[in-house]
């Protein structure tokens, strides 16, 4: 029996890739200067100026479309840096327990299958989660909800039955209560992970009340573990 779904973030609640995107966008801006013959400051500002066109949209964060517009291959960058992706601490414990308490792990992210899981292969969790919801799926961003409702309508499990647990405001918190999804809000998330979007980066100044706020991820699981954690949420 299903206990109810955990749509889990992924940069910032389960992982830091900072380092891992940062270096990846600077081996494409390489490859641009190399291709085009240009200065890598002159690369990096065609690179930057294409990505500010996208700002505000989910393809803003899909590596092979940026791949495909200059005319690169798109795995060489990841796999040559997968090894600065870290996970945070806990991450395994957490999901193991979840799933353990008969939650389903539903992870609910802004990035594109491909690459995500390319990500998880090498973190070596894929198979600690039920589900992998991305935005090239739904074609949004999770600001927009569709990452949560095609979730809760492919497992069937209402919206009282689901927790959305991340680090970001507006993605992950009030997107969540939109739907009717209780929150966990992972206030650690802001200082481990550089946001080099503006349309994320701005989330993190609004304020928002989510159900439960936890300052490590294993803070999680006492609260998984209570027998009324959806019956015990402030909006109730």
């Amino acid at each position: 029996m299903i206990k109810g779904l955990i749509f889990w973030d992924w940069t910032g609640t389960l992982a830091d890739e900072s380092a891992l995107d940062h270096a990846v966008c600077r081996a494409m801006e390489e490859a641009i200067a190399h291709q085009k013959q240009l200065s890598r400051q002159e690369a990096t500002q065609l690179f930057q100026a294409y990505l500010r066109q996208l700002e505000g949209t989910w393809p803003w964060h899909d590596y092979l479309l940026h791949a495909r517009h200059f005319n690169l291959g798109w795995r060489q960058p990841q796999e040559k840096n997968l090894h600065l992706l870290r996970l945070l601490p806990g991450t395994e414990e957490v999901l193991r327990k979840a799933k353990s308490l008969g939650y389903l792990n539903i992870l609910a992210t802004n990035a594109v299958r491909a690459v995500i899981e390319l990500r998880l292969q090498k973190a070596g969790i894929k198979d600690l989660l039920d589900d992998i919801i991305t935005s090239d799926q739904v074609k949004a961003l999770k600001s927009s909800g569709r990452h949560f409702l095609v979730g809760l309508q492919k497992w069937s499990v209402p919206p009282a039955q689901a927790l959305s647990v991340g680090d970001n405001p507006i993605q992950d918190i009030l997107s969540a209560q939109q739907v009717g999804l209780k929150t966990v809000y992972a206030v650690f998330g802001e200082n481990l992970t550089h946001y080099h979007s503006p349309h994320i980066s701005a989330n993190h100044r609004q304020r928002v009340q989510a159900d439960f706020q936890i300052h490590s991820l294993l803070e999680i699981i006492p609260i998984l573990a209570s027998e009324n954690i959806l019956k015990e949420a402030v909006h109730e």
